[in-house]
């Protein structure tokens, strides 16, 4: 998740020239994006104001109860310290030990099976962040502007873990096989800092910027090769209040196959001793870059031909 600079959009847009439908689709999205940097408050930055790693997890934890943002003058001084993936991960795990205090962990998420996203110069590995119970609304929700300081939203895709034993898992037909459902899914993230340019450091260290997420239709898996390729197959799109199509692309946009995101979770788990357990859900990541939250807008992902169906998630935004 990240606000697309020029420099990105070109190195982006190389790799699909022949994609000549994404393209205009992303550069209306990139269009609303930029738009959201004036949104983003000077008035809160102080000047001189210094930082270290040890405030890295409270400043997220208290930016996040408090609906708000750390200081731009905070967010570079951050900049300078947070320089690769190794300690982004590390203050990530922080991050995520402060939350699992007070909230129930109740998912994981992954950005950058996506092509913008795995783009970003150093990124390593697609990266993977913690969810809470709190943050999952029902289909048709009613989401409020004022409940962070922005909120951007995306289309994304939901599994939901059989048993333990997908942790033994290695490849897609192993994966499959230990999970029972898959949920249309929007996603809502509120960014905690000013992310434009992109910074994947700072993205993975905050823990991928999980705020709200809207759980629509789902669709039972069949353990089957025809299921996995309808992942694959299934046309993906997003659509806003007027019904014009925001984004629209085939299911192995992510990684191959969007069930790749629990592949990647179920490796990065292994890495901390940890596990995925029933129940748990995996999102894949987004089929487009976010877009900022407007009062009065709504929002459609529908997925078409998986396992045979069609699948939504809807959310206004209030």
């Amino acid at each position: 998740m990240q606000l697309l600079n020029g420099a990105l959009l070109k190195r982006v847009f190389s790799e699909h020239q022949s994609r000549k439908k994404e393209v205009k689709r992303l550069l209306k999205v990139v269009t609303s994006v930029l738009l959201m940097s004036a949104l983003l408050p000077d008035s809160f930055a102080q000047e001189g104001e210094v930082c270290s790693l040890e405030e890295w997890p409270q400043d997220m934890l208290t930016a996040w109860q408090s609906h708000s943002m750390i200081s731009n003058e905070k967010t570079s001084c951050y900049a300078k310290l947070i320089t690769t993936m190794d300690i982004a991960r590390d203050l990530r795990d922080q991050v995520i030990a402060e939350f699992d205090i007070i909230l129930p962990r109740a998912a994981y998420k992954v950005v950058g099976l996506d092509p913008v996203n795995a783009a970003l110069d150093g990124v390593d590995r697609p990266m993977v962040g913690a969810m809470y119970v709190s943050s999952f609304l029902p289909n048709n929700a009613a989401i409020a502007v004022d409940s962070a300081q922005i909120l951007i939203t995306e289309p994304d895709i939901l599994f939901r873990v059989k048993d333990s034993a997908i942790n033994d898992a290695n490849t897609l037909e192993d994966a499959l096989s230990h999970i029972d459902r898959v949920y249309a899914f929007i996603e809502v993230p509120a960014p905690l800092f000013n992310n434009n340019p992109p910074n994947p450091y700072l993205m993975q260290a905050s823990n991928l910027l999980p705020r709200w997420g809207v759980i629509g239709d789902s669709i039972a898996v069949s353990d089957s090769p025809d299921f996995l390729r309808s992942l694959e197959s299934m046309n993906v799109s997003f659509i806003d209040e007027k019904g014009e199509i925001l984004a629209e692309e085939r299911g192995d946009y992510l990684g191959g196959n969007p069930l790749q995101g629990v592949l990647e979770v179920v490796k990065e788990l292994r890495r901390q001793g940890e596990s995925l357990q029933p129940g748990d859900l995996v999102s894949s990541g987004s089929y487009m870059p976010p877009i900022p939250v407007k009062s009065g807008m709504e929002t459609v992902t529908r997925y078409e031909g998986i396992g045979g169906q069609t699948l939504e998630a809807r959310a206004s935004y209030r």
